[in-house]
C-alpha cells in the first residue's frame, strides 16, 4: 500500500503545480490597482459614500463629494457586506495631454443588480451609463471581470460618479485601464476560465462514463457535485447570464445563490456516499439528508417571496456549514482508519478553505484582493483533483475486494488449492482446447484411504493436516499449467495438460510414494498416509466431467482391490502389480 502511494504522488504532485501555476496566471491578470497610460489621478484613491435613509441624485452626490463627506476607499474593503445600502464611489480622473484619450473602467462583481456610472465635466453630467444584471435592457456584465464601461477623456480632469445597488453581497473592485490593457486582461481571463472549465468538464465526463460503466453511486454523486459547481460558477462568473438565460435576470437574481445551495446539498451527498454513511452511520446519514431537504425548502421559500437578501445570508450560511461538517466527517472517517479518507479530508480541507477565503472576501470581513475573490475556484480546483484521486482509491479498491472475494470463492479456504468450481471452470477450457489441437491430458483422482477413521480416532485437527499435507505434496508434484483441486472431503484432483498415461501414472506413483514418507504428528504417534489413485486420459469423451467419471471408477477399483495404489486402463502392468487388462 505504501508503494502504491508513492507512485500516486508524482502524478498528486504535477497536478497541484499545474493547478498553482493555472492560478497564479489568473489571479496575475486581475490586479485591483488602479492602471493606465498616459493618464494619472488628480485624486489618488477613489473615495466612497453610502446612502443612509434615501436616494440620492447625481447633484446631492456631488454636493456630498464638495463637503468633503466621501471617505478614502483605500479606508475599508471593497466589499460593503450583503444587503447593503446602494454606495457612491468618486474619482476624479487627469487627462495631461491635448486630445482626448480613451479609457477604460471596470467596476463591480458580476452580480451587482444595479450600476449608474456618471462622467462629469465642468459640474454638469457629460454622459451616463446604466449596467447591471437588475434589466436585460443594462450593460451585461463583462464574464469573470465585471462591468466595464469605455469613455473618451478630454484634456482636464474628468470626474467619475459612480452609484452601485444590489442585495446581494456589496462587492466593488475598481479598475482604471487602457484599452490595450483591457483586451489583454479579457484575453487571459478568457484562456484561465477556458482551461478551468476544461479540467473540471474532463473530470465530469470521465466520472459520467465510469458511473455508466459500473454503476457506482459514488462517481454519479461526485459528477452531480462538479455539474453543480459548474453551473454555479457560471452564474457567478456573468457566463450563465451572458451565455444561458440573457433574456431572464429574474433568474439571474438568484442562480448563484441557487447554486451555492445545490453545490453544498451536492457535497453533502457525494460524501455520504463516498464515506458509507449509510452502512457505518445511517443516523448521520438521515441527518444530513434532512439538512439537504430544509436548505432546499427554505430557499424556495425565499424564492418565491422575493427575499434575496435573506436568500443570500442562507446561502453562504448553507456553504460554510456544509464544508464544516464534509471536515468532521472526513476527520471521523480517518480517525476510525477508513484510508480513502486522508484524501477525502484533504480535498475538503482545500474546498474549504478557499470557499472560506472567497465567502469572508465577498462579505467584506477581510479585504479585497482578487486572489481572495477567486481562491474558492483555485481551491476547488485542487479539491476536484484530491477527490479524483480518492474516487480512484476507492475503485482499485472495490476491484481489489472482488477479485479477493473472487480468489475465495474459487480457492479452497483450508489447503489452498483449487475448489471443484473453478476446476470444472478452468479445467474444462483446457480439455476444449486439447481436443482441439489433439495434445494430450491426463487426470489424476484420489482418495485418502481411512480418512474418516483417523478423524475418529485422532480428531478433526489432524484430519485437516492430513488435507494440507495432500495439498502440498500435489503442488509440490505439479508442473506449472498443472491444475490441482480439492474435488471434495478428502478426494483430490490433479489435471496434467500435455501428459500421456504413462506419464500420468508416473506422477500419480510418485505422490502416492510420497504421501508414504509424509507422516502427520500431532502431540502423539506419527500417522501414515495412505491414497488410492484412478488416472484417466482425454480419448473420446465428451468433456471434463466425463473423463473425471472416468477417473472415479479406476479409483474405485484401486479401493475394492486393495487400496493404497494406482489404476488406470494401462496397456501393460507395472513392476509387481498384477496385469489390468
Amino acid at each position: 500500500m505504501a508503494q502504491s502511494v508513492r507512485e500516486r504522488c508524482p502524478l498528486l504532485i504535477q497536478s497541484l503545480l499545474s493547478i498553482v501555476l493555472l492560478f497564479t496566471l489568473f489571479t496575475g491578470a486581475q490586479s485591483e490597482t488602479l492602471r493606465w497610460a498616459d493618464f494619472q489621478a488628480a485624486q489618488p484613491d477613489p473615495s466612497w459614500f453610502q446612502e443612509a435613509d434615501q436616494r440620492l441624485d447625481l447633484a446631492t452626490a456631488i454636493h456630498h463629494a464638495r463637503q468633503g463627506d466621501f471617505q478614502p476607499l483605500g479606508s475599508r474593503p471593497r466589499s460593503f457586506g450583503i444587503g447593503a445600502a446602494p454606495v457612491w464611489f468618486h474619482l476624479a480622473v487627469q487627462n495631461p495631454g491635448n486630445a482626448p484619450r480613451t479609457l477604460d473602467l471596470v467596476a463591480g462583481a458580476t452580480w451587482i443588480d444595479r450600476i449608474d456610472v456618471h462622467v462629469v465635466r465642468d459640474g454638469r453630467r457629460h454622459e451616463r451609463f446604466m449596467a447591471g444584471d437588475g434589466d436585460r435592457a443594462w450593460k451585461r456584465p463583462v464574464a469573470g471581470l465585471g462591468y466595464h464601461v469605455r469613455h473618451d477623456f478630454a484634456p482636464g480632469i474628468t470626474d467619475i460618479y459612480l452609484r452601485a445597488e444590489t442585495p446581494d453581497p456589496m462587492l466593488m473592485p475598481l479598475q482604471l485601464l487602457s484599452p490595450g490593457q483591457f483586451q489583454a486582461l479579457q484575453e487571459r481571463t478568457r484562456y484561465t476560465y477556458g482551461l478551468v472549465y476544461g479540467f473540471l468538464l474532463a473530470l465530469l465526463l470521465y466520472n459520467v462514463l465510469l458511473y455508466l460503466g459500473l454503476r457506482q453511486a459514488q462517481h454519479r454523486d461526485y459528477s452531480l457535485y462538479l455539474a453543480v459547481f459548474l453551473l454555479m460558477n457560471l452564474a457567478y462568473t456573468g457566463h450563465g447570464y451572458n451565455w444561458l438565460w440573457p433574456q431572464a435576470p429574474g433568474i439571474q437574481a438568484y442562480s448563484i445563490l441557487i447554486g451555492m445551495v445545490l453545490f453544498a446539498v451536492t457535497g453533502l451527498r457525494f460524501a455520504g456516499t463516498f464515506l458509507n454513511l449509510a452502512g457505518h452511520a445511517p443516523g448521520l446519514q438521515r441527518g444530513l439528508r434532512g439538512f439537504s431537504l430544509a436548505a432546499l425548502a427554505l430557499m424556495a421559500l425565499m424564492v418565491a417571496l422575493d427575499r434575496q437578501t435573506s436568500a443570500a445570508l442562507l446561502a453562504f450560511t448553507v456553504v460554510l456549514v456544509a464544508f464544516a461538517v464534509m471536515l468532521v466527517l472526513g476527520g471521523l472517517a480517518l480517525w476510525r482508519g477508513y484510508t480513502a479518507a486522508r484524501y477525502f479530508l484533504l480535498a475538503v480541507i482545500s474546498g474549504s478553505a478557499g470557499a472560506i477565503v472567497t465567502t469572508l472576501t465577498v462579505w467584506g470581513w477581510i479585504p479585497y484582493s482578487a486572489a481572495g475573490f477567486r481562491a474558492v475556484e483555485f481551491g476547488l480546483l485542487i479539491e476536484a483533483t484530491l477527490l479524483a484521486l480518492a474516487v480512484a482509491y476507492r475503485v482499485r479498491e472495490h476491484d481489489r475486494a472482488r477479485e479477493r472475494a473472487e480468489q475465495r470463492a474459487r480457492v479452497d479456504p483450508l489447503t489452498g488449492l483449487l475448489n471443484r468450481r473453478a476446476l470444472l471452470e478452468q479445467g474444462e477450457g483446457l480439455y476444449q482446447l486439447s481436443r482441439r489441437t489433439g495434445g494430450d491430458l491426463a487426470l489424476v483422482l484420489l482418495d485418502l484411504d481411512h480418512f474418516k477413521r483417523i478423524n475418529d480416532r485422532y480428531g478433526h485437527a489432524v484430519g485437516d493436516q492430513a488435507l494440507i499435507t495432500v495439498a502440498r505434496v500435489l503442488q509440490q508434484a505439479s508442473r506449472r499449467g498443472d491444475l490441482a483441486a480439492r474435488w471434495g472431503g478428502e478426494e483430490f484432483v490433479l489435471l496434467l495438460p500435455g501428459a500421456g498415461l504413462d506419464e500420468a501414472r508416473t506422477v500419480a506413483e510418485r505422490v502416492r510414494s510420497e504421501l508414504g514418507h509424509q507422516p502427520v504428528r500431532e502431540l502423539g504417534p506419527a500417522i501414515a498416509l495412505r491414497a488410492s489413485f484412478g488416472v484417466a486420459v482425454q480419448e473420446e469423451h465428451e468433456n471434463l466431467t466425463e473423463l473425471i467419471r472416468e477417473a472415479d471408477e479406476w479409483l474405485y477399483q484401486a479401493k475394492r482391490e486393495g487400496r493404497d495404489q494406482v489404476r488406470s486402463a494401462a496397456p501393460a502392468p507395472w513392476p509387481g502389480e498384477p496385469d489390468q487388462t
